[in-house]
C-alpha cells in the first residue's frame, strides 16, 4: 500500500475511530461508515447493518458514559491493501476499558475492514471482528506494524 493511501486511511478513519471511542461519540464514530455498512462477528457473532449497528453503539456508548466508564482503541496492522478507491485492512485491536473505580480490563481481537473512498473520503463499507480468546493474540498485537507506520506495506 502506498504510504500517502495509508495516511489518508489513518486520517479518515483509524484515528478518528479511536478519538471517538474515547469521546463517548456515537454520531462521529458511526460517521466512519457507509450506510450500506455489512457488520459480522463481534461478541455476538452476528451479521447486521447499519441501522442495528447503529442502535448497538448507540446504547453501548451511553451506558458506559452514564458508569463513568471509558474506552481507549489502539490497532495494529497485519495487512494493508489498496487500489485505487477501494482498501482491505486486516490487524488485532486492543481495547483498554477503565471503570469510575480505575479498574481497567485490556481486550485483544482480531479486525478485518473493507473501505471504500467516497467523495475523497475513506469510509468503512465492511467490518468484521472476533473477540476470540487467544494467549498468543497479545504478542501478536505487539508484533504487528503500528497504525502510523505507513511504510510497513509499501508494495
Amino acid at each position: 500500500m502506498d504510504s500517502d493511501v495509508a495516511r489518508q486511511l489513518n486520517d479518515d478513519i483509524w484515528h478518528p475511530f479511536r478519538q471517538a471511542y474515547a469521546r463517548l461519540d456515537a454520531p462521529a464514530f458511526l460517521a466512519l461508515h457507509v450506510p450500506e455498512l455489512i457488520r459480522a462477528g463481534g461478541p455476538a457473532k452476528q451479521v447486521i447493518g447499519f441501522a442495528e449497528y447503529s442502535a448497538q453503539v448507540g446504547e453501548w456508548f451511553a451506558e458506559l458514559a452514564g458508569r463513568g466508564s471509558s474506552v481507549a482503541m489502539s490497532f495494529r496492522f497485519v495487512e494493508r491493501i489498496a487500489s485505487g478507491d477501494l482498501a482491505s485492512e486486516r490487524g488485532i485491536f486492543q481495547m483498554v476499558a477503565t471503570r469510575t473505580d480505575g479498574d481497567q480490563r485490556t481486550f485483544y481481537g482480531r479486525f478485518h475492514t473493507y473501505a471504500r473512498r467516497i467523495d475523497g473520503r475513506w469510509r468503512i463499507c465492511v467490518d468484521y471482528d472476533t473477540d476470540e480468546r487467544s494467549v498468543t493474540l497479545e504478542e501478536d498485537f505487539r508484533a504487528a506494524a503500528e497504525v502510523d507506520d505507513v511504510g510497513a506495506f509499501d508494495a
